[in-house]
């Protein structure tokens, strides 16, 4: 795939959507993969709750970090999202205090979600690189041209502010 519209329009890649009030715009998109999706739609099914004893549910906090993606409010490098490793085509982190989601932007302000899973369960497991791997083979799978594998490694190469 050559551009951002071809690879936006695979089936195989689902525009997330959340409820936004009546005077918020998008500014940024969610994507995610049809299996991210079908993984998010269990959580959203089974209502869990956190881990952590905080009083958001994991659907909750996701859609709260979607949402504060979406309208373009401030994240925060390294609480709500970070660069995994610093490569060429890098891998992106985007956290909730109980949930990670690991996924890439082909370009700026928008990201394309791939894995998600229970953060505890991520760091006692050390996951980071096997997500790493997983995302890379997708791309790879699916023939992104390489401007659309993502560059940048630092917030500002990925976000506007």
């Amino acid at each position: 795939m050559d551009t951002l519209s071809a690879l936006l329009a695979d089936p195989s890649i689902l525009r997330i959507e959340v409820s936004l009030g009546p005077r918020d715009l998008p500014v940024r998109r969610v994507f995610g993969t049809r299996a991210f999706v079908d993984w998010l739609e269990q959580r959203r099914a089974g209502m869990e709750k956190s881990k952590l004893g905080i009083d958001l549910s994991i659907t909750e906090q996701i859609d709260s970090l979607f949402y504060r993606f979406i309208v373009g409010d401030v994240l925060r490098n390294r609480w709500d999202f970070r660069c995994v490793k610093i490569e060429k085509y890098p891998v992106w982190e985007m956290k909730t205090p109980d949930i990670r989601i690991f996924g890439w932007f082909p370009e700026k302000d928008c990201f394309i979600a791939v894995c998600g899973g229970w953060a505890d369960h991520i760091k006692d497991y050390d996951l980071y690189r096997g997500y790493r791997l997983e995302i890379r083979r997708l791309r790879r799978t699916m023939n992104l041209a390489r401007d659309l594998c993502g560059r940048g490694t630092t917030p500002d190469d990925v976000i506007s502010h």
